[in-house]
């Protein structure tokens, strides 16, 4: 008997959604002995912090509501920065989009307060998803037209708007009778609606956001010509090319969605937040947190939901352990930055097994 045939496949290893549950896990595994390192060397009992921790993030459903808020935004961004890349397109500009996205919002929003409440709402999430997408749009244009490296035309303009965001709360939208470098309150009418089940307003319905964007996101990529186009811009350059498919234009195309996205992070960080003006750091990190979030999530839409609650939960649970035990509330952005060091290297081993992965031959045996 001799071999009749031999087949060479590369092993692909586990499937592709395990690979991401086991480095979150590891990564969320890693942040708490961190977490707990550092609790040890400033004294603090990490049982009684952790106690402190659920108690501030979900203890109750006040916090519980404060915490979730706090995730949509994170998640919308992270959104954004999914599309992009499955384009093969990277920029660092979110920040400069929340920004935007947010003042292009609260300018509505403060011009609102005749209209209707479910008209006033509508409109506000439009000019936070216009001010963002046309932010995203420049850096589309100077990469398309000019050749410009997105990633640094993205990072110069995020100082441009928060040099804009600036001297709007100082001028044309600083509230009348403020001294403050804020705006006047937004009319109630242009508020999110907030969840009534949940008391202290800390929880608002653009929560829904999280399951039906991720679900969307999904369908958008897997079953329309849109997402193929998309992915195969991203996947293989010429490719796509050579199927009719125009990279430069789908390319646009995702960072202006991008950018749409992170407008509508701003816009929810304002009207569905616990602070109703438009202020100088309203934005809060969330740009770059929410690329964390995306890559944390290894790029899925469904994974981003829970990382962009964990992110939040650090956050919240910061200020509990500070009332309550005494930590300093930066170890929640120790935490944060340890976790994004800790993806990098996910990520890196990732690349490397991939590239690592036998061949191996199958002999079909007559």
């Amino acid at each position: 008997m001799t071999a009749a045939a031999g087949l060479i496949r590369r092993d692909r290893g586990m499937p592709a959604w395990v690979g991401r549950v086991v480095t979150q896990l590891g990564v969320a595994a890693a942040a708490l002995v961190v977490a707990a390192l550092l609790l040890l060397v400033i004294g603090v009992s990490p049982v009684d912090a952790a106690s402190a921790f659920w108690s501030g993030t979900f203890g109750s459903p006040t916090n519980a509501g404060t915490t979730l808020t706090q995730a949509v935004p994170l998640f919308l961004v992270a959104l954004g920065w999914i599309v992009a890349d499955k384009a093969g397109r990277m920029h660092v500009g979110f920040p400069g989009q929340v920004v935007t996205g947010g003042c292009a919002a609260a300018a509505v929003g403060l011009h609102s307060g005749g209209l209707p409440g479910v008209v006033a709402v509508v409109l506000c999430a439009l000019a936070g998803i216009a001010g963002g997408a046309l932010w995203a749009g420049i850096v589309a244009w100077l990469w398309a037209s000019r050749g410009v490296l997105e990633i640094v035309s993205s990072l110069l303009l995020n100082l441009v708007a928060l040099q804009t965001l600036a001297w709007l709360v100082r001028g044309p939208l600083q509230g009348s009778l403020d001294r403050q470098p804020q705006s006047a309150n937004f009319p109630a009418s242009a508020l999110w609606p907030a969840v009534e089940s949940v008391p202290g307003r800390t929880l608002s319905y653009d929560v829904i956001l999280l399951p039906l964007l991720a679900a969307g996101l999904i369908w958008v990529f897997a079953r329309t010509t849109f997402g193929f186009e998309l992915r195969a811009s991203g996947g293989n350059l010429e490719a796509a090319r050579w199927s009719g498919i125009n990279p430069v234009r789908q390319g646009v195309t995702a960072i202006v969605i991008s950018g749409g996205l992170a407008g509508l992070a701003g816009a929810a960080l304002l009207f569905a937040g616990s602070a109703p003006w438009l202020s100088e750091g309203f934005e809060a990190g969330i740009g770059f947190n929410g690329i964390a979030v995306a890559l944390l999530a290894r790029n899925s839409p469904v994974g981003a939901i829970l990382t962009a609650i964990v992110f939040s939960s650090l956050n919240v649970g910061g200020t509990s352990l500070q009332a309550l035990l005494d930590v300093p509330s930066s170890l929640a952005s120790v935490l944060q930055g340890a976790v994004i060091v800790l993806v990098l290297v996910a990520a890196v081993l990732a690349h490397r097994r991939r590239r690592a992965a036998p061949i191996k031959m199958k002999e079909l045996v007559a």
